[in-house]
Formats: C-alpha cells, structure tokens, sequence
C-alpha cells in the first residue's frame, strides 16, 4: 500500500556533514512554503542530496551523475503516461535522490504513473501543492551544500593541525585516537591486517556495539592495498 506524507517544516543545523538528506532539504522553510507532499518513497528520504537540478526534458537522467534531486512541472510529460513511467525510471537508473513535481497546468495533481513508479523504484516522488520558484529551491540547496562543504574542509585542516600538533609534541597513540574519535563523533577501531583489535576509542557503550558485531564487521572489511593498508 502506497503511503503519503506532508513534510513537516524544521530548521536543520548545520554540521560538517558535505551532504543534505532528502528529507532535510523538504523541511527547509522556503520549501515549505510550496506545500511539499511526499507521494511515494517515504521510506527513502534519508537519501543524500548533492545537488539541485532543474530539467523539463523527459530524458533528463543521462543528464545526471547521481544524487541529484530534479525539480519539474512535467509539462512535457502530460498526456504521455508511457513517458511519465519511463521519466521516473530513467531517473532511479541515473541514481538521483528524489524528484519533486510542481503542481499547475500539467498536472494539478499527482499523477499516479508516475507515483506508482516512484515507488516500485523506490525513488523519492514529491508533489508541491502551491507555485514555488525553483530558483528559490535551487539557491538555498545549494548555498547550504557549499557552505557544508567550506565547514567539512576548514574541520578536517583544523584535525590535521591539532594531530600534527599532538605527534610532533610525543603524544601516545591512544590521546591521538580519542581525538579522532572526539571529531568524529564515532568510534574508532584500530587493527591489524589480520583484524585483530589493537586499540579502541570512543564513547564506551558505542565501542562496545561495535565489538560486539566485530567478526562481521571485519569480514566486510576491504581487503589490504598494494600499500599494505586495509581500508574498511
């Protein structure tokens, strides 16, 4: 059974995070007032979004690379529901991570080709029920995953600065490793080739998950580079 949902409105923080979930992105106050509805997908809306695209045209997903949330009136997409099913198909091929529709003169309301679609692939569908500038979307989207990104590369050089500051001082490794697990906000493992565990830090209880569930934890791990080093 296909589920809708209205978003409701909320102010995000802004962590370090480079990324914006879907959801996040709809429960931005100037989207908000587009009246957004989710009409299929709701399970998905924690995924990424990486960028803002505005495209009309029906084949529009071998214009995209992935994680891309696509902004639409569907007007060439009216009338054709072999199109508007293929639209939304060509879509979740090219991986995008969601695709709202703006209700008006080509649909004024949410056509269930393309819901039943939406949800088949799993693919986030939302329906905005008042005219809204996409322009409006696409410059605070991109604005906050711009200044994300800023914030992402000003915490990794500050973590390069303090851990170049604490080996160049003698630190022992486990102060080295509570302050990368600090940053972090999540535990941090180191092992051996052989995922033995070598040292831990981190909130306690969180270590203790993770070592719990460490045999399969390691048998995900990647296997050794050429450079020797594994890389889970």
């Amino acid at each position: 059974m296909t589920t809708t949902s209205r978003v409701p409105a909320q102010q995000p923080r802004e962590p370090w995070e480079p990324a914006l979930s879907v959801r996040q992105v709809l429960g931005l106050e100037r989207v908000q007032a587009g009246q957004p509805e989710v009409v299929a997908g709701a399970h998905r809306l924690d995924r990424p979004v990486r960028w803002v695209h505005v495209a009309e045209a029906a084949d529009v997903g071998v214009m995209l690379s992935g994680g891309e949330m696509v902004l639409t009136t569907g007007v060439l997409l009216a009338g054709d529901e072999d199109r508007q099913g293929e639209y939304i198909r060509s879509l979740d091929r090219a991986e995008a991570a969601a695709v709202v529709l703006g209700l008006g003169r080509a649909f004024p309301a949410p056509p269930d080709v393309m819901r039943r679609a939406a949800e088949r692939c799993g693919l986030p569908l939302v329906v905005l029920h008042r005219p809204f500038p996409f322009a409006e979307l696409t410059e605070e989207v991109q604005s906050r995953l711009l200044r994300r990104k800023f914030a992402a590369v000003s915490l990794s050089e500050a973590v390069r600065t303090e851990l170049t500051g604490l080996i160049t001082a003698g630190a022992p490794v486990q102060r080295l490793l509570d302050e990368v697990a600090r940053h972090a906000g999540c535990p941090v493992v180191v092992t051996n080739l052989a995922h033995r565990v070598l040292a831990t830090a981190g909130e306690r209880a969180a270590v203790d998950d993770v070592l719990r569930d460490w045999e399969r934890i390691a048998r995900q791990a990647g296997a050794a580079s050429a450079d020797g080093w594994v890389r889970a």
